[in-house]
């Protein structure tokens, strides 16, 4: 049985007239007559009675048409949908982020509102290289790959309001190293980079609690349970938090690379790479915003 044999008994059920059904198809008549022949042999059914001056659907012929009428339907649209498939796949940008995921969200809904057919596929994985762009973050290091825009972002120390530091202008780490630090949960590169830098001041953070969200830790250290590291731009500023100061880490050097790696193999696709360009300027203009926030504030 072939789709085309399919599709000539539908236009001869509609007529049920050899000729006129053969002449809407631009085919010969004893061509459709020989096609319906060989339908209904491989059916082991008639499906059409002959009557003078035409043919008639049997009652074989009308219940292949009433269950070839969605299926046909299904296959007319097949061509839009698998057009509309590939047109969303290509508008779709693949982000594997590993690092600053609140400044990636706000850049997304930012490029969103300028690009609203754009689609993003999120994703979390350490090893995953399905991706167009891998969002990380690392200590500081020299030579990036090319395909890779490293950006550079500072530390601050996080303390609460009213602990005895909040009154310092900057802070050396070691000063902290009694106090109990909430950290983000090990699973992030963040925490690692910064469990180095206590290491790096002498001592190893007593860890009173873990999240895996920033809010969280902006949370707990504003209600006095402990100190913290802070981001200074990739996450949301907490200049303007009541409950809780940033100290400037006066040593050892609080610095990490975020790193934007651009990958080649999947991405050849001007909207990845538009998309890519707007995130590396997103990035440095929240960096200067938050910049300026500080410098109004002190």
């Amino acid at each position: 049985m072939e789709l085309q044999q399919l599709q000539y008994f539908l236009v001869a059920a509609q007529y049920e007239h050899i000729t006129k059904a053969a002449n809407s198809l631009h085919i010969a008549q004893p061509a459709l007559s020989q096609s319906i022949k060989r339908l209904e042999s491989e059916l082991g059914v008639k499906l059409f009675d002959r009557k003078k001056g035409g043919i008639i659907l049997s009652d074989s012929g009308r219940l292949l048409v009433e269950e070839l009428k969605p299926i046909m339907k299904s296959l007319d649209s097949l061509p839009k949908k698998l057009a509309d498939t590939a047109k969303k796949q290509h508008q779709t940008i693949h982000l594997n982020v590993l690092a600053a995921s609140v400044l990636v969200t706000n850049c997304i809904i930012a490029y969103k509102a300028q690009h609203p057919d754009v689609n993003f596929h999120f994703l979390q994985s350490q090893f995953s290289m399905d991706y167009d762009l891998c969002i990380t973050a690392a200590l500081p290091r020299k030579n990036p790959a090319a395909n890779q825009v490293v950006l550079e972002e500072k530390f601050f120390l996080a303390v609460p309001a009213n602990s005895k530091y909040a009154r310092y202008k900057e802070i050396q780490l070691e000063e902290v190293s009694e106090e109990g630090f909430i950290v983000m949960a090990d699973t992030r590169p963040i925490r690692s980079i910064c469990d180095q830098f206590c290491l790096e001041a002498g001592f190893s953070p007593d860890i009173v609690f873990e999240s895996m969200n920033f809010e969280s830790v902006r949370s707990l250290i504003s209600a006095g349970l402990g100190v913290g590291f802070w981001p200074e731009y990739s996450w949301e500023s907490a200049e303007h938090s009541q409950n809780m100061v940033l100290l400037p880490i006066k040593s050892p050097e609080c610095k990490r690379d975020i790193i934007i790696t651009y990958n080649q193999q999947f991405s050849e696709n001007r909207i990845v790479k538009d998309f890519y360009d707007f995130l590396i300027e997103f990035a440095m203009d929240c960096k200067e915003k938050h910049q300026k926030s500080r410098e109004a504030n002190r």
